[in-house]
């Protein structure tokens, strides 16, 4: 087996695909979003040269201007897309259903759409055709594809966002990689993430905060890619790729100047509220660091 088995695993094919479905109201304020990125980029932290082993190290990417995001025609929250809705595959302890209740609230505040738990599936009813025990750890795991395609998919809501699995399972997408954190579709909507790798929230109050963390950071990652938003190769950033856990703890849970025009041009939304409700839910939730940043950014934003 190849070494690079730890990666999360977005497939390029999949970036660059047309939005589907909504008939969205003409986007307004473009001139706007402009100058709050510029206003914002002081606050930018270029990212430095990729380390042996980390993702950019090991995946050439160009990154994606706001220019390529518009071209790239992207999933946009809409009047007929209204809705992040949630599949829960497995048995989760109360400690994770608490991390996923507070996530559901992160969710629902970064992409302006409510969620909602649409679906909870048990792990039983997980064919063994895609299941598998790992050949050298020996965990059981799931297919991603098997998730996307025939979970997700087949049952997917009409005024969905995006239709998105949490799992309490670790999963696999092909029989050459040892794992995946996560997996999302940009043509159809659709994601599956794990909170399998994010640590053991119940063995302590800092155990639990760091699985709050990494959870809050795959889910808001990975439904920025069914946005259409690509991995940012800028600066540091939510968007940035990640070969493993340290390197993901490395990254901020805010998005970069560039990425935040992209989804404040998606969601039409008003910034200052926007970055006003994310630096709440940051205090409330002693994300001292992120609290920080929306502070500065809303004061260079002139509130």
């Amino acid at each position: 087996m190849r070494p690079r088995r730890h990666q999360l695993l977005l497939a390029a094919c999949l970036l660059t695909l047309p939005a589907c479905g909504s008939r969205a109201e003409a986007p307004r304020g473009e001139k706007q979003f402009a100058e709050i990125e510029s206003r914002l980029r002081p606050l930018a932290k270029p990212l430095g040269k990729p380390q042996p082993g980390e993702w950019l190290a090991e995946h050439k990417e160009d990154g994606q201007t706001f220019a390529q995001y518009l071209a790239a025609k992207p999933v946009r929250r809409s009047r007929e897309l209204t809705t992040i809705y949630l599949c829960l595959l497995g048995d989760f302890t109360s400690e994770q259903k608490q991390v996923l209740q507070i996530t559901q609230e992160y969710l629902s505040l970064v992409y302006q759409s409510p969620v909602k738990v649409q679906r909870e599936m048990a792990l039983a009813d997980v064919p063994a055709r895609v299941r598998r025990k790992h050949p050298s750890w020996g965990m059981e795991q799931i297919q991603t594809g098997y998730v996307l395609n025939e979970v997700l998919l087949p049952s997917r809501p009409k005024d969905a966002l995006a239709y998105i699995c949490f799992t309490s399972s670790d999963l696999y997408p092909d029989e050459k990689w040892n794992f995946v954190f996560g997996q999302a579709s940009l043509r159809d909507r659709t994601g599956v993430w794990s909170i399998y790798r994010a640590g053991e929230p119940a063995e302590s109050e800092e155990a639990f905060r760091q699985c709050l963390r990494r959870t809050l950071h795959t889910a808001s990652h990975e439904t920025g890619h069914i946005l259409t938003i690509q991995h940012c190769t800028a600066f540091q950033c939510n968007m940035n790729g990640s070969n493993s856990l340290p390197e993901s703890d490395r990254q901020p849970l805010h998005l970069c100047p560039a990425c935040l025009r992209k989804v404040l041009w998606n969601l039409q939304t008003e910034p200052d509220a926007y970055l006003a409700a994310l630096q709440k839910f940051a205090t409330e939730q002693k994300l001292d660091d992120e609290a920080a940043w929306y502070a500065e950014a809303r004061e260079r934003l002139g509130r």
